[in-house]
């Protein structure tokens, strides 16, 4: 019992000291929270024509917007994720410090994502609750499904940004990546455009990526309509985030060797 008290005040302290670095550069946190907002409201005429066109494949058009941004946003905030860890790494070097500290690696990597886990969650809450009131937006199924991806799919961000955040050396080499890649992902997720307007190429590298898979689980979600289904598309970003967590651990360990 005093063992997991001592675990627990561990990962309260990193999760304290997390805060204060994301209260230090609140920045980009606060633009990622407006900025999908607008965009919402600047797409949703369009997504709203599109689907008048395809009517048989079940898209609202508030929706597919909503759903769009959430995505696209989170993964933008995926690169913030791997930046602090770098930053420990290469730029401050205090990670040799934290790791020397009694905190277990799992208490450090949990403390760090748990504030970030929060600001994701407050995230897309807000996206969809402005939608809601602004645009009238109402899940098919109530709003649980909505929760649950709405933390399933943070949790896949920060495994996917704390694995990113050990391929790359350098903070110009992380935004690069992380640009293009939230960009692409994006795009091939069906975010920005519905999937079955997408060009075929695209359609088919699709499901390689997350946010397609995020895309589907709101998709289903909000419309009760999904190529498959919440269950599935939970199961599979379940996988990357266990991929993305198992890159993490493993360079955790052989920095520490």
């Amino acid at each position: 019992m005093a063992l997991e008290l001592a675990g627990v005040r561990r990962f309260a302290a990193v999760a304290r000291h997390q805060c204060v670095l994301m209260a230090g550069d609140p920045g980009p946190l606060i633009a990622f929270t407006v900025i999908p907002m607008v965009l919402v409201s600047v797409i949703r005429p369009m997504m709203v024509l599109l689907a008048a066109v395809r009517p048989d494949d079940g898209t609202d058009g508030t929706a597919q917007a909503t759903a769009g941004m959430a995505v696209m946003f989170s993964l933008f905030v995926l690169k913030l994720v791997g930046a602090g860890l770098l930053d420990e790494r290469t730029t401050w070097h205090t990670w040799d410090r934290v790791r020397a500290s009694p905190a277990r690696l799992g208490e450090i990597l949990l403390g760090k994502a748990a504030p970030m886990f929060a600001f994701l969650l407050v995230q897309q809450l807000l996206l969809f609750g402005f939608s809601a009131g602004v645009f009238g937006l109402r899940p098919a199924r109530g709003w649980w499904p909505v929760l649950l991806v709405s933390v399933a799919w943070p949790l896949c961000v920060l495994a996917l940004g704390t694995g990113a955040s050990t391929l790359v050396r350098t903070s110009a080499q992380l935004s690069a990546v992380g640009d293009i890649s939230a960009v692409v992902t994006t795009i091939m997720a069906g975010a920005l455009v519905p999937s079955a307007m997408l060009p075929g190429w695209m359609r088919h590298l699709g499901p390689c990526t997350p946010g397609y898979w995020a895309m589907s689980a709101y998709r289903s979600a909000l419309t009760g309509r999904a190529p498959h289904g919440l269950v599935v598309s939970l199961a599979v970003l379940a996988g990357f985030a266990l991929a993305g967590l198992a890159a993490g651990a493993r360079a955790g360990r052989r920095a520490s060797r």
